[in-house]
């Protein structure tokens, strides 16, 4: 099964094909403990600590064993961001194509903001895994008998899809540049200089941004739903008009 040879995208795409019957006893885990194993060195210890490695540790094998299922760490990857999609609890699809986009990507930010290593697995990939695909197909479904075609269906999905990611990211630097400072704490060490860069009159619109903006001034989670609805207006304004 293991080719070091290949590049990662055979490896990526073979973890997904069914496994070759053999003669020797039969497979002592499954993909999904296999994942559950990586997922939680991923949540300790961070993506970087995930290897072959540290997974067969964690499952009490040798790494040579654990080539029997997965070739190389790029697949074990692709196994850790399908168990994932697998393990949210999504909510019911309600037929209110808005609201359900809303839940869609509520659910993708508070996934991404628990489990941070997850912007590098999700990001960027095709849904290849189960989980992936039923995802995929639950999301298109919620865009189908809008008027768009299947281009335009993919193109909305993929949309969403693509600013969550964008807008978690984000938060997620934000808060590694501030750390565990408080707002209090962040008003005294950068008040003086804003009070400098406002007192200039050089930049107009940084300072309606300070004085008059209630958006840097509300918590996070509505500031992601005044986001999410300028994006949702966006698509809204795309559809094809109904007679």
């Amino acid at each position: 099964m293991r080719s070091n040879g290949d590049p990662p995208l055979l490896a990526r795409v073979r973890v997904w094909l069914p496994p070759r019957r053999s003669r020797g006893p039969a497979p002592a885990y499954d993909r999904d403990q296999i994942a559950d194993a990586a997922i939680e060195i991923a949540d300790e210890e961070g993506l970087e600590a995930v290897t072959m490695r540290a997974v067969a540790a964690r499952l009490g094998t040798g790494a040579m064993s654990l080539y029997r299922y997965v070739e190389r760490k790029e697949a074990l990857f692709e196994l850790m961001g399908d168990r994932m999609l697998g393990r949210q609890d999504w909510p019911p699809l309600t037929g209110d194509w808005r609201q359900d986009l809303r839940d869609l990507a509520g659910g993708q930010r508070c996934a991404l903001l628990d489990h941070p290593w997850l912007l590098r697995v999700w990001s960027g990939g095709p849904a290849l895994g189960p989980n992936m695909l039923a995802g995929f197909e639950r999301a298109m479904s919620i865009v189908d008998g809008l008027g768009l075609n299947i281009d335009e269906m993919f193109e909305t999905v993929t949309l969403l899809h693509t600013w969550v990611n964008g807008y978690v990211r984000t938060e997620l630097d934000e808060l590694a540049y501030f750390g565990d400072a408080s707002r209090e704490e962040v008003q005294r060490a950068m008040g003086p200089y804003v009070e400098l860069i406002v007192e200039s009159g050089r930049y107009p619109y940084f300072t309606r941004v300070i004085t008059e903006a209630r958006t840097p001034h509300i918590d996070s989670q509505a500031r992601f739903e005044r986001a999410l609805e300028r994006v949702l207006a966006g698509i809204e304004a795309t559809l094809p008009k109904r007679e």
